[in-house]
């Protein structure tokens, strides 16, 4: 009897360990590149991270969430990277403190060393947004940072995220989906 058991262990494990193999082979972040409508060749991820936070006025399931992702344009030749953001939310800005309305830059602490990036309107006049958002965004705007920099993010072992506003103190925003080192596969040559 005991001759059975342990051979349907070891394909039972054998199956879970494929399961999982195949799951993160399938999972892994991919590079996309696009031609835009106006001739610009636009470069993001599959997807954007998404930072959330806890908006406790109203209830207690109300979230602040912040999706971010690095994204190249290509004018002819002349290679530009932003990061993304997209502002989103759970609850009616109009009835809670909304700091980050007025977002003025990111603060992001890379393994403990500050990277302060300007916050602009993203005015890349695409046809479309790089990332997709599950929640429906109210604002958009996009923060100039070089290929170093991503890639600083991509490998750091350690970030924390704060949105700096103009008429307030810095946001915090904790990590929801997604994960840091997806940017590794970001600005690599083919």
């Amino acid at each position: 009897m005991t001759r059975k058991v342990i051979p349907l262990i070891y394909r039972i494990t054998a199956a879970a360990f494929a399961t999982l193999a195949v799951f993160a082979c399938t999972t892994q972040t991919q590079v996309k590149s696009r031609l835009d409508s106006s001739g610009l060749t636009v470069v993001a991820l599959d997807d954007a991270i998404v930072l959330a936070r806890p908006v406790r006025r109203l209830t207690f399931a109300a979230r602040d969430y912040a999706y971010i992702g690095p994204v190249e344009i290509n004018r002819m030749g002349q290679r530009d990277h932003y990061l993304w953001l997209g502002l989103a939310s759970t609850i009616d800005r109009a009835f809670a403190d909304a700091p980050p309305a007025d977002a003025e830059s990111l603060a992001i602490f890379v393994d403990g060393q500050p990277m302060i990036l300007k916050l602009t309107d993203w005015s890349a006049n695409l046809d479309r947004s790089p990332y997709e958002t599950v929640v429906p965004v109210y604002a958009t705007l996009s923060a100039r940072a070089s290929l170093h920099q991503i890639q600083r993010i991509a490998i750091a072992t350690s970030i924390e995220f704060h949105i700096i506003s103009k008429s307030g103190p810095a946001v915090r925003y904790r990590m929801w989906q997604g994960a840091w080192s997806s940017w590794s596969t970001f600005g690599r040559k083919e």
